[in-house]
């Protein structure tokens, strides 16, 4: 995991480096999610203590919202409409990574949350969960956190989604706030 932890820093500066072409940088934001699923995945506890979770919210998505929303903010943009539509497509492929991650850590990790379907029953994948000597067993309090993470990141996006259908309808409505969402086990 340690080895797989040092790829993450360089893809982390290419996801963000401006001077790179588009396609570069998505292909680098692709590869640094994929890096950090499988450590969150296969060692949370190691992925907790650097810090997986954070540095992919930020570098794969966060930043680039962030970026997006003020290109598409901007009047005097002549790629506004562009710009719109780019950041409508990466919201709803940030909710599909953090939907998806948050069905497999429960199931990997065996987590019962009542808001969540089980993916057997939406015929996406099976329940069992394979016993893998490559997964560290997490403590429960490391699930529960990471369960909580994936759903403010998906309350987050959600609010991003609803402010930017409401900046394109109506331009003075909204202000932006995270949702916090907090779950008991």
């Amino acid at each position: 995991i340690s080895l797989t932890f040092g790829f993450c820093l360089p893809l982390c500066r290419r996801a963000s480096d401006s001077k790179l072409g588009a396609a570069e940088v998505w292909t680098s934001r692709q590869a640094l999610q994929d890096l950090y699923q499988k450590m969150l995945v296969t060692d949370l506890e190691y992925a907790l203590d650097k810090k997986v979770e954070q540095d992919l919210w930020n570098h794969a998505f966060k930043n680039q919202i962030t970026t997006l929303q003020s290109q598409a903010k901007n009047r005097a943009n002549p790629n506004r409409s562009e710009v719109q539509a780019n950041l409508s497509l990466f919201l709803e492929a940030a909710s599909g990574f953090y939907t998806q991650l948050l069905q497999e850590l429960c199931t990997v990790f065996n987590v019962d949350l009542p808001c969540r379907v089980k993916s057997s029953q939406l015929g996406i994948i099976s329940n069992k969960q394979s016993v893998s000597s490559a997964i560290v067993t997490p403590q429960p309090s490391s699930c529960s956190y990471i369960c909580q993470h994936c759903l403010v990141h998906l309350g987050d996006i959600g609010e991003s989604i609803r402010l930017y259908v409401s900046v394109r309808l109506q331009p003075t409505s909204g202000s932006y706030f995270c949702f916090y969402v907090f779950i008991s086990f």
